[in-house]
């Protein structure tokens, strides 16, 4: 848990992190400082509420070594190893919310 003071919720944070560029959970992490498994529990709930207002753009997990895309995930946690070559360098899903008008 982080003693940080704070004027907004981590989710609003958040989702404030992702209207500025693509991020990845351990990103998010470092800038807010709380646990990546943390983040992860708030990201989902970030998520859902920012979609229905803008439009979420996720770029899947990859593998590192054969290329393997975790487009199917759904879970924001970090994929431990790829179900293809069981290899574990894993490259973190991306998240970003377009705030451009007519995007939705």
């Amino acid at each position: 848990m982080s003693i940080v003071e704070r004027d907004k919720t981590i989710r609003q944070e958040i989702i404030e992190l992702l209207k500025l560029r693509p991020v990845t959970p351990l990103e998010i992490s470092g800038l807010l400082g709380v646990s990546e498994k943390e983040v992860s529990e708030h990201l989902n709930h970030a998520i859902a509420s920012a979609s229905r207002k803008y439009k979420v753009e996720i770029t899947p997990a990859a593998c590192k070594a054969c290329g393997f895309i975790f487009k199917e995930r759904k879970k924001t946690k970090r994929p431990s190893r790829c179900p293809m070559c069981k290899e574990e360098r894993i490259e973190d899903a991306s998240y970003f919310i377009n705030t451009k008008p007519g995007k939705k």
